[in-house]
């Protein structure tokens, strides 16, 4: 599922990718993700309520009114942080509070961009040389640049679009994918045209494996050095293949999938999505991920701007262009996986942020988006 999303043109306005992997429905925009200056999350002290007269708690409650599950939701606007959250965490009827950690999809790819930027600046990686320089025994990308693979520009089928995917996936939810059976998916599954944009989930699962053999560790290890802890992010895990979920998270309602359960089994969808969207963060440690980006102390200066390059096509390496309201430009992704909506996006010029997470497919998070940034 590949498409444009405009979600209005003075709100966020991001191309969306397609599914990470699991049934959504077609209604969903959905995409299918890390020093003394380490930030910090945000303190009591320091939320803020929203704009005067502005109730973001009931705007929330009424965006997921009867539905199962609900949101949580982390905005900046002009300096000032607010957070907030309604409805159901699990099926035993706990409130959300918005420090819970939810899966969060495709919000892995910005990670999984930001570890592959981090190798560049090492000299461990060049964008421009072929997946095959690295990984020799690749067949399915050898000729492929690691830029193309992050840009989404190889032709290389989705994965997730493959007939008999999901319902091999659904079959057996304790059952845990290798990488390899992955794209076994693709191998005679008909390419598209290189050097054009296509939202692909295996391009992501390939840069999964490029990470993992420069790092001689496994993705989730290398996730937790180079970005979760120098940041300080106590929630954030690329969970599944043996990495259990942070604690409390909340559980996801799916039609027919999933209904709520905190302890749900779900082995079969994190392990099959991998680096493509098997992440888990908070709005919290979503937004400060972003602001580290932003504010240059993940990848180098010539990193950040390879990645912010979103050309013609409005997706550079790992996000998409995104408006924040009039005359506020930024960058976004979306995220979505059974019993689950995500979407971040940020304005580096003026810092405002948004991140909004759900634990229901149905209340999706590119919908609500726009509503909550026609109140700023």
């Amino acid at each position: 599922m590949n498409r444009r999303l405009i979600l209005a043109t003075a709100l966020i306005m991001t191309a969306c990718s397609g599914v990470d992997t699991g049934p959504v429905a077609e209604t969903t925009a959905a995409s299918d993700a890390p020093t003394s200056t380490t930030p910090t999350a945000p303190t009591e002290g320091d939320l803020t309520t929203a704009a005067p007269g502005f109730d973001l708690d009931a705007q929330l409650a009424d965006y997921v009114g009867e539905a199962e599950g609900g949101v949580a939701v982390l905005t900046v606007r002009n300096g000032e942080t607010t957070v907030a959250a309604v409805g159901a965490a699990n099926s035993s009827g706990d409130q959300i509070s918005p420090e819970m950690p939810f899966r969060v999809g495709s919000i892995a790819k910005p990670f999984i961009a930001t570890m592959i930027l981090q190798m560049v600046d090492e000299g461990s990686i060049e964008l421009d040389r072929p997946l095959g320089d690295y990984l020799p025994e690749t067949q399915l990308a050898a000729t492929t640049t690691v830029r193309s693979l992050l840009s989404h520009q190889t032709g290389i089928p989705n994965y997730t679009d493959q007939p008999t995917f999901f319902s091999d996936v659904l079959a057996d939810i304790s059952r845990s994918f290798t990488t390899g059976e992955i794209l076994d998916y693709v191998v005679d599954a008909e390419a598209g045209a290189p050097g054009e944009f296509s939202y692909s989930n295996t391009n992501y699962i390939l840069l999964g494996q490029l990470i993992e053999h420069i790092d001689d560790t496994s993705l989730n290890d290398s996730l937790q050095r180079r970005i979760a802890e120098p940041l300080g992010l106590t929630a954030t895990a690329a969970v599944g293949r043996g990495v259990a979920n942070p604690e409390g998270l909340v559980g996801g309602w799916s039609f027919g999938t999933l209904s709520g359960a905190a302890d749900a089994e779900y082995e079969s969808i994190a392990s099959s999505a991998w680096a493509a969207g098997a992440l888990v963060s908070t709005v919290t440690d979503l937004e400060m991920f972003l602001t580290a980006l932003f504010a240059g102390k993940l990848i180098s200066p010539d990193g950040l701007a390879a990645m912010t390059d979103t050309g013609t096509t409005g997706y550079g390496l790992g996000l998409f262009d995104a408006q924040l309201g009039p005359g506020n430009p930024g960058y976004a992704h979306n995220g979505s996986i059974p019993g689950y909506s995500a979407i971040m996006g940020i304005s580096p010029d003026s810092g405002d942020t948004i991140v909004i997470l759900t634990n229901n497919d149905q209340i999706v998070a590119d919908r609500l988006a726009p509503q909550i940034l026609m109140n700023w």
